[in-house]
């Protein structure tokens, strides 16, 4: 019962965080907004004071975040609140001893903590943002230094088809030494979640450390693969959401065409995190 109340109060504090940034300010909560596109922020917390870290997050992306300040100086306490668009809540996984871990203790404390998280879907264009929360406690009574990393980790893939002659192959393998959630979100041209009988289920999915999962659109029914039947074949792009640490997930995509006939075409198509 006590574990429990602890993950209770928890939740809700970091829930009443990401109601106000004013809020925050009527707390004594310092409120810098972050950029989560891998850039490293550099900031100096006072004594005694919480600092509030605020990004912006989207359906279908993850997240990871990691805090640092500098060698030989050990973080400070740290918590993540998703903040996730919608309705649907995400839990935060702690990477940090995750390979490539970043929790070595030479005898000075751990120098580095990794957390991430993940945004389900389904995705829709119109769908407006969520905002996420890093709130750091400086307890010492002097003004400690911090750095703050946030990375965007989704992987997009910009083409797939399921056509009355074409099929899409997906293979994800997991190359980090403990098991990742993955979401996979199928669009169509227009941004919007496909949601048809025989598609890869938008997770989410584990993969445990090593192994690969392979999905395609072999199974998407025959009536389903063009919009209106009879007319242009499915197609659009690929969104894949992780929560373990950056380029924990290395994934592959192929169309091919004419699998049966005497001149199949294989095309392989990139499949990438945002910011590569």
């Amino acid at each position: 019962m006590k574990n429990i109340m602890k993950i209770s109060v928890r939740n809700l504090f970091g829930f009443v965080l990401l109601l106000s940034p004013a809020l925050l300010y009527a707390q004594g909560s310092n409120v810098v907004v972050v950029v989560p596109d891998g850039r490293t922020e550099a900031d100096s917390i006072p004594a005694n004071t919480n600092n509030a870290y605020l990004f912006s997050t989207l359906p279908g992306h993850s997240y990871s975040i990691e805090q640092s300040r500098g060698l030989n100086r050990p973080t400070m306490q740290m918590f993540v609140s998703p903040g996730c668009p919608g309705f649907f809540g995400s839990s935060v996984n702690d990477t940090t001893s995750m390979d490539p871990a970043v929790d070595l203790n030479t005898g000075l404390g751990q120098q580095r903590k990794r957390e991430a998280f993940a945004c389900p879907g389904p995705v829709y264009p119109s769908m407006p943002p969520g905002q996420a929360s890093i709130n750091i406690y400086n307890s010492s009574p002097t003004p400690s230094a911090v750095s703050i990393t946030v990375t965007d980790t989704t992987l997009y893939s910009a083409k797939w088809a399921a056509g009355t002659n074409s099929d899409t192959f997906w293979t994800f393998t997991n190359t980090s030494s403990a098991a990742v959630n993955i979401s996979i979100n199928v669009l169509d041209s227009n941004g919007f979640a496909e949601q048809l009988p025989g598609f890869p289920n938008s997770g989410p999915v584990s993969i445990p450390a090593g192994a690969t999962l392979s999905l395609d659109t072999t199974q998407i029914p025959s009536q389903f693969r063009a919009n209106p039947p009879g007319g242009t074949p499915f197609g659009g792009s690929v969104r894949v959401t992780e929560d373990g640490p950056p380029g924990a997930i290395l994934a592959t995509a192929a169309i091919i065409t004419n699998p049966g006939g005497p001149t199949p075409t294989i095309q392989n198509v990139r499949f990438a995190p945002k910011n590569q």
